[in-house]
């Protein structure tokens, strides 16, 4: 079932402009940790095509915004079983679990904790450590996954001697950041051939597949998964529509419309990085689709956060191109050209998350911006009109 269908609007755009009052929710995320190692997970405003097309006073990324509203995606990356290689060059898994020492353990909370900080200097705790136990390597692969280090991390991945389920979990997003699809691939492919696929590897490769825009192989991976009896949960759903917005197919809409159905045929409940994403997968919509979108989200009781109302109003009032609005002068010129409706319905959007009947939406400078420009244009027209009245 297309909800979204073109030619099936939920409401007509003449309609829209008393939309709000229909757009409301909230919705909570229980993370999952474990005394295990953790991988990060999917985050589909690392790839936020928003944030950077906005150079208006500096406000901090996506990637923080989400920390500070509790949107942080984690996913276990599973048990540190060790996969070796024997005389032969095979590659195999051993029956016993890599267990680190006290003084490694002790290390491998201390770069979880810098990890999670907004500064933290997990570089130098592992400057220290001169041992392979793949426990320790991992988990500041780990650090330089969460904080953005992707090369340094690459170069701890090629210190491991041998690997665990964590270790390729973590790889092939860490590589999958540095757009190294062939080794992602090596991974997945032993991981396929050993008979070790789990809900995390699954997630790690789709990851990686997301964010080199990959829907193919993501939609394998989702394939691989039901074709084994991997339950896929709706991480994996949304990283899989995180693929076809950073994909540059023209069918981009179409996959993401697909997955998305899949999800909700399972019985998944989708959340705001669901959403984010498939905002993005259908930027290049009709406009009608975008509000359908909305509508959607309010029946499922999802709220819009901070990161979907800068993705919404910058695609839905069609800013003409990444770095375009940089000031506020710059936006109103350009929404002078968009019709009245549609600034209608932008004001209205923005009125809503700021509704003191409900948990507000913190605005970024981007929105901001995009409101003061909105009200300037609108003014001018009320203007126009009364002249000419």
């Amino acid at each position: 079932m297309q909800l979204f269908a073109r030619g099936t609007p939920v409401f007509q755009h003449a309609k829209v402009c008393g939309y709000a009052s229909r757009v409301a929710g909230s919705l909570r995320f229980a993370w999952q940790r474990d005394s295990k190692l953790c991988a990060v997970g999917w985050l589909v405003s690392t790839r936020h095509n928003a944030q950077d097309a906005f150079a208006l006073p500096k406000q901090a990324p996506t990637h923080v915004l989400r920390r500070r509203e509790g949107l942080e995606m984690y996913t276990h990356a599973g048990k540190n079983w060790g996969i070796v290689t024997n005389a032969k060059g095979e590659v195999e898994p051993t029956d016993l679990e890599v267990v680190p020492t006290l003084e490694e353990r002790e290390l491998v909370s201390k770069l979880r904790g810098e990890a999670n900080k907004e500064n933290g200097q997990w570089q130098h705790v592992l400057s220290s450590y001169s041992g392979s136990n793949p426990v320790v390597l991992t988990a500041a692969m780990h650090a330089a996954l969460k904080k953005r280090h992707y090369e340094e991390g690459f170069q701890i991945y090629k210190k491991l001697t041998h690997m665990t389920l964590p270790s390729y979990t973590i790889a092939m997003k860490l590589l999958g950041k540095l757009g190294k699809v062939d080794e992602v691939e090596r991974l997945w492919t032993q991981l396929i051939e050993l008979d070790l696929v789990g809900q995390p590897q699954a997630g790690g490769r789709i990851d990686a597949a997301a964010d080199n825009g990959d829907i193919q192989a993501a939609g394998r991976v989702l394939d691989y998964m039901k074709g084994k009896g991997i339950e896929a949960n709706v991480l994996h759903f949304s990283s899989a529509i995180n693929a076809c917005a950073n994909a540059k197919d023209q069918s981009r809409a179409e996959a993401a419309q697909g997955f998305f159905d899949q999800m909700l045929a399972a019985g998944m409940k989708p959340n705001i990085v669901t959403y984010c994403s498939l905002l993005r997968a259908f930027q290049q919509e009709p406009r009608q689709r975008l509000l359908d979108l909305l509508v959607h989200m309010k029946d499922q009781h999802v709220k819009p956060d901070s990161v979907f109302a800068e993705s919404f109003l910058f695609i839905f009032l069609r800013q003409p191109g990444k770095g375009a609005w940089t000031t506020v002068d710059v936006i109103a010129s350009d929404l002078r050209k968009r019709p009245l409706a549609d600034l209608q319905v932008a004001k209205e959007f923005i009125e809503e998350l700021r509704d003191d009947a409900r948990p507000r939406v913190r605005l970024t400078r981007s929105c901001e911006a995009i409101d003061v420009a909105l009200r300037r244009v609108q003014e001018e027209a009320q203007r126009l009109m009364g002249q000419r009245g």
